[in-house]
């Protein structure tokens, strides 16, 4: 055989390996997208945190500044949104590219979604091998709770890829630039999205157990990647509104639970409800948390002492977080996360390499099975049609608007303004929206009722379409 049909032979039975080799890869990849694309601008549902923070978005691509408008008041930065610029500012330079559209919005978010899947991948890679990086891969692409939290302008999953960008760059051994990374990975998590400024307390427990271990460097380590995540946190707190006296106020709630809301039975923490912790999705979490606790341990030693601590308390404090709190599945969503690390190891720890593999095979079906029949998250278009009946039919009446995700989708119109449900609550608004409300207190009001409302409709209430109703000013206004 001539040499040149050598080469040309054992070039192409390279370019088959490679195929093969990374033929799970790209089936990972082809299923991701499936998922994360599929009806991307009514599924899931818009609701009243997504609404919030594409109408933020909105209003910074429209020109009005980084504000949330509020009874024809623009407030700036608003401190109630508990997310920051990480998070805005992507998604208004897709709507200035784009269009004012829920899935243009949506896009920045699979880039997130994406990027967190790319960086978990390459973690688990590093620390387990490639096999454990694809079981990895597999339970975060069938996993409905990071697909449907990510899609969605939320900050869970943004979040989610600082923090775990952070921990992948403690792994590179190479002088003091991965530890400086790392602490802005970890200080843009918390800017990102509140609740991951439990990094700060996680950082400051490691340090105490590795002074306790006199490993010095580990201390100097942590004191350098705390200090820069300091930084960067209060470089975002402008964009937070942490210089409202109301800011303060927000901080607390988050680290004792609720919404300001408590006499409502729904903001009471979970704890206090023990029986819905026996739902489906808890079980989940308990068996993910057994096995990969098993996992953590066995794998100590393949992580630098930071790591391995820090994600351990992490995963504790955020199924904290979630007790204390109302019982959303996306608050628990993190801990989740972390755990689907050690998950492979701990299976294949306790059960063996073939029937660990059946589990995962299982686990990963039954997630995908979940999230294709749209289970988990509302797949309603009704925000989009109640959206479509007010700029055809109800252009020129006057009312305020309570749904985020009607307000998003309306063209400007001076006749209707937006009030949020988070200004219930006196103690969360400034005193410019309450003068508003006091000049505003007579119009319409459009809201979305309740089934025992629309099951018995008031008789003063017009509907609009499906649940949403103008309700009439209260007594004692003009008519």
């Amino acid at each position: 055989m001539p040499r040149h049909d050598k080469l040309d032979t054992m070039h192409a039975s390279v370019s088959r390996r490679a195929i093969v080799q990374w033929l799970p890869e790209g089936l990972l990849l082809a299923i991701f997208l499936f998922f994360a694309l599929r009806k991307l601008g009514t599924f899931p549902a818009v609701w009243t945190d997504d609404g919030l923070f594409m109408i933020v978005a909105k209003m910074v691509a429209q020109g009005h500044g980084y504000t949330l408008p509020i009874l024809s008041f623009n407030w700036p930065n608003p401190y109630i949104l508990a997310v920051g610029p990480t998070l805005i500012l992507p998604v208004a330079l897709a709507m200035k590219l784009g269009g004012f559209s829920v899935a243009v919005a949506r896009l920045p978010m699979v880039g997130y979604l994406l990027a967190t899947l790319v960086v978990s991948y390459l973690y688990v890679h590093s620390v387990f091998g490639r096999n454990a990086a694809r079981w990895n891969a597999a339970l975060l692409i069938s996993f409905s709770a990071f697909i449907n939290t990510g899609k969605p302008v939320l900050g869970e999953i943004p979040g989610f890829f600082f923090l775990l960008l952070g921990f992948a760059l403690l792994r590179l051994h190479r002088g003091w630039w991965p530890v400086v990374g790392a602490g802005i990975s970890f200080g843009l998590a918390a800017v990102t999205k509140l609740p991951y400024a439990l990094i700060f307390p996680v950082l400051g427990l490691t340090c105490l157990v590795v002074l306790f271990e006199r490993k010095w460097d580990d201390v100097r380590r942590i004191i350098a990647i705390t200090g820069t995540a300091a930084l960067v946190f209060l470089a975002g707190a402008y964009w937070l509104g942490a210089f409202e006296t109301g800011y303060f106020r927000e901080i607390w709630l988050f680290a004792l639970g609720g919404t300001g809301q408590a006499d409502t039975r729904i903001y009471e923490p979970i704890f206090s409800r023990p029986t819905e912790l026996f739902r489906m999705a808890y079980g989940h979490y308990v068996l993910v948390l057994l096995l990969a606790a098993i996992g953590w341990w066995k794998a100590r030693e393949r992580f630098g002492r930071i790591e391995h601590i820090s994600i351990a308390l992490l995963a504790l404090l955020f199924a904290a977080y979630f007790l204390n709190n109302a019982g959303w599945y996306r608050h628990l969503l993190p801990s989740t996360l972390l755990l689907f690390l050690f998950l492979p190891l701990g299976a294949r720890i306790v059960l063996g390499h073939r029937a660990a593999t059946l589990l995962l095979l299982v686990i990963v079906a039954l997630q995908g099975l979940w999230q294709y029949q749209y289970k988990g998250s509302s797949p309603s278009t009704s925000g989009r049609d109640a959206a479509q009946e007010l700029m055809m039919h109800w252009q020129e009446t006057t009312m305020i608007i309570k749904e985020p995700e009607v307000f998003f989708r309306l063209s400007e119109n001076p006749h209707w303004l937006f009030f949020s449900e988070e200004m219930r609550d006196g103690s969360r608004r400034p005193p410019e929206i309450q003068k508003k409300m006091e000049e505003t207190r007579c119009f319409p009001l459009l809201r979305r009722v309740s089934r025992d409302e629309f099951n018995f409709p008031s008789a003063d209430a017009t509907q609009v379409i499906g649940r949403y109703s103008l309700f009439p000013p209260p007594a004692g206004c003009p008519q």
